[in-house]
């Protein structure tokens, strides 16, 4: 898709720009504009990320300069080759990969998809319910690629962000929403000893995906944490996975900036590894404070449903 889309574009400019005198322009300027265009990409990333995007821009014109010396005309292969140089670098620092935002431990980010499309199977009589079946990236030391994850979500919400890889669902009417998020524990920590309020500071952080999304929150803080499955206790099943579910209270500032609503969140969380996976929702307090809501009835099913692991599976 990317190279289809990367020769698509070059092609157009090619032939509707392809005049001695713009080929000229061309040649002398193909390095300066890629190199000014990935940098302006990413004024408002973070540094890590400009540093990485900088290396890739050094790179790529590294490999311009080179083959602009060894040439005297932009012909039409040539042309082709730069523009999918250029396409494949903008449209991958547009939307930052994963191995870019696990550089930054303090914060929770998308558990990217893998292994291919995830199954959506509508369940029930009535079909208002969807299963959504599929794997994310599994940590660096475990032994596969990817961990099957499974949950269940009423089958109006829309998906967003679909091209970024990241899983997040929200209901159109009231503005709820699922985000699944993965974070690396502190050092000397497991998902039962890590102090609550870490949980908060990371789904929360600046730089995670959570405020990527357009969420900016203040006054972050765990008011009910329970472990469901406690892989230290007598009883604790074998193989075991640690499960604990908070409730977040946070505020989100409105779109001027000066009004904010207060919001709460479920999460319900799992620990691989050193890594711990989160299904995170997002509701209005008022409705999620009040008895017999419906919108705490939701989210509250779709965490219950959520499962990582072999779990997932069944």
């Amino acid at each position: 898709l990317l190279a289809s889309l990367s020769i698509t574009i070059a092609s157009w400019c090619y032939y509707y720009f392809s005049t001695p005198l713009i080929e000229s322009v061309l040649k002398m300027k193909t390095i300066y504009l890629t190199s000014l265009f990935l940098h302006a990409s990413t004024a408002f990333q973070p540094s890590g990320l400009q540093q990485k995007v900088v290396q890739k821009s050094s790179r790529c014109n590294n490999a311009l300069k080179s083959h602009d010396d060894m040439s005297d005309n932009i012909d039409r292969r040539s042309f082709l080759s730069s523009g999918a140089i250029l396409a494949s670098s903008v449209l991958l620092t547009g939307a930052p990969p994963s191995a870019f935002a696990e550089d930054n431990q303090a914060a929770a980010i998308y558990a990217y998809r893998s292994g291919g499309l995830p199954s959506l199977r509508p369940i029930g009589l009535t079909k208002l319910t969807t299963r959504y079946e599929g794997y994310v990236e599994a940590p660096k030391s475990y032994a596969k690629s990817g961990i099957p994850i499974s949950f269940e979500f009423p089958s109006d919400w829309l998906q967003l962000d679909k091209l970024g890889g990241g899983i997040q669902y929200v209901d159109q009417r009231n503005g709820d929403k699922l985000y699944i998020l993965k974070a690396t524990l502190p050092a000397d920590t497991n998902l039962k000893t890590v102090a609550k309020s870490w949980f908060a500071e990371v789904i929360l952080s600046p730089e995670g995906d959570v405020a990527r999304s357009g969420v900016v929150a203040e006054g972050g803080r765990i008011s009910r944490s329970l472990m469901t499955t406690d892989c230290t206790a007598e009883d604790a099943p074998s193989p075991c996975i640690g499960r604990r579910r908070m409730i977040l209270k946070y505020d989100t500032v409105t779109g001027s900036g000066v009004q904010t609503v207060e919001r709460r969140g479920l999460i319900d969380a799992y620990q691989i590894d050193n890594d711990v996976y989160m299904m995170v929702t997002s509701s209005n307090a008022i409705k999620f404070e009040q008895k017999g809501s419906r919108e705490r009835e939701t989210v509250e099913n779709i965490c219950q449903s959520f499962k990582v692991g072999p779990a997932a599976l069944s």
